[in-house]
């Protein structure tokens, strides 16, 4: 094996002029065979890159609206939804605990509402939230430029409300505006001066157009409600592998708890594989693009580096003729030549890494390349930097492109010394 390594390292790769000197270039055969493999692995990395980017941030920003797990009454619909709410009381903490460990549970309090300007209005629907939870972390990150998420803590200061920028261009309202908010409870009419205090965006239209948030404690004291009732628990936390077993779990758990007290309630336990199925189906169909484009990629990069290595061959022809002819076994011929293919794949492979990263690399870090929100629910192309997938489609490319390389190898066996002196 080491006199064919040594032959494959000394057998060059550039073209000769007709003097015989070597050229500074390239064979164009070599060229494009490093230029396809090299492209052809970059459009693999980075469709990886995009899917799996794509995927995580939809699967947030879903989670951020509907939650892992939520639990409700199953009367939540009705006149007396809020008054009959969750509570979140120790037994009730105790449960989820114990069912989803590692969990964290926040109280959230819906409640429908309209914001009214001096000229226009908007129905919304107000999401009473604690600043320690899972849904103010989200919305939190999803702010405006220049705006700061505001204290929902029970100390915190006036009426504060953050509401989306779709909501905001509606009714021409900024950071700092006062606005009037008017809630319809128990067949009365209530309203409340409040403070814009940020604007949030998180490009997904269905939930930006109606979502708004301040603290809970200001919609419980509207409601006559204490601080451990709201409409609804939020459980979030979790793998999402654990999300169904831990569902599962719960409502084992609570239908015990129900049954040990004795009480008439009823809950309502839903999960976010149920809640945001639509947009989880529709990103299951990447999976689909991307298995199909990684098999177009695979197919390119077997075709360019089996013409480069039949290119190869046929230049060599006097070559591998005079091997022969002082005794190297067709197996060793073969060795060698695919050594040399295999530089080849080595160049093509780490051009296509260069590449890919530099790409996912800079459009993580500046967001070069946009999208159109209002069909994407994101305003640039997300790219993940999953340097281990990176590894993995790199050795599985590699390997292939060896066992693709053994089939025109073959053509060294029909090459005999006497007719390869007359080659031309």
């Amino acid at each position: 094996m080491r006199i064919e390594l040594e032959l494959a390292r000394r057998l060059s790769l550039r073209q000769r002029a007709a003097g015989g000197r070597r050229r500074s270039r390239l064979a164009p055969g070599v060229v494009i065979a490093i230029a396809g493999t090299g492209l052809s692995l970059m459009v693999m990395i980075l469709a990886v890159s995009i899917a799996t980017g794509f995927k995580t941030e939809i699967r947030q920003k879903v989670t951020g609206f509907e939650q892992q797990i939520t639990v409700s009454q199953a009367e939540g619909y009705g006149a007396e939804r809020v008054n009959r709410g969750m509570r979140l009381t120790d037994s009730i903490a105790a449960i989820i605990a114990e069912a989803a460990p590692g969990a964290h549970a926040s109280l959230r309090l819906q409640q429908p509402a309209m914001i009214k300007t001096d000229t226009d209005f908007e129905g919304i629907v107000m999401q009473g939230i604690a600043d320690d939870s899972d849904t103010y972390r989200f919305i939190a990150r999803q702010t405006a430029q220049g705006d700061t998420m505001p204290p929902f803590a029970a100390d915190h200061e006036g009426n504060p409300i953050v509401i989306s920028r779709t909501t905001a261009s509606a009714l021409d309202l900024a950071t700092g505006d006062n606005v009037a908010v008017h809630f319809f409870i128990d067949g009365n009419l209530l309203t409340r001066k409040m403070r814009v205090a940020a604007v949030y965006d998180t490009h997904f239209g269905e939930y930006d157009k109606i979502m708004a948030f301040c603290p809970i404690d200001i919609v419980q004291r509207l409601n006559r409600t204490d601080s451990l009732t709201g409409t609804s628990i939020d459980i979030n936390g979790l793998r999402p592998d654990m999300i169904d077993e831990a569902t599962a779990d719960l409502r084992a758990g609570l239908f015990e708890h129900l049954q040990a007290t004795g009480s008439t309630e009823s809950y309502r336990i839903d999960n976010v594989n149920t809640t945001g199925a639509v947009y989880f189906n529709w990103l299951q169909l990447l999976d689909t693009n991307i298995v199909v484009i990684l098999s177009l990629m695979g197919c390119v990069t077997g075709f360019t580096l089996i013409s480069s290595l039949l290119i190869i061959i046929l230049q060599r022809v006097r070559t591998i003729g005079l091997l022969k002819a002082i005794g190297a076994t067709d197996g060793q011929i073969r060795r060698v030549f695919i050594m040399m293919a295999c530089r080849i794949v080595a160049a093509g492979l780490l051009a296509g890494d260069l590449a890919a990263t530099g790409i996912i690399v800079a459009q993580s870090r500046l967001h070069l390349i946009p999208l159109n929100p209002e069909a994407y629910y994101l305003n640039y192309v997300p790219m993940a930097e999953c340097f281990g997938t990176i590894a993995v489609i790199n050795v599985g490319v590699a390997l292939t492109a060896v066992v693709l390389l053994l089939m025109p190898s073959h053509l060294i066996a029909r090459i005999s010394p006497a007719s390869s002196m007359r080659y031309e």
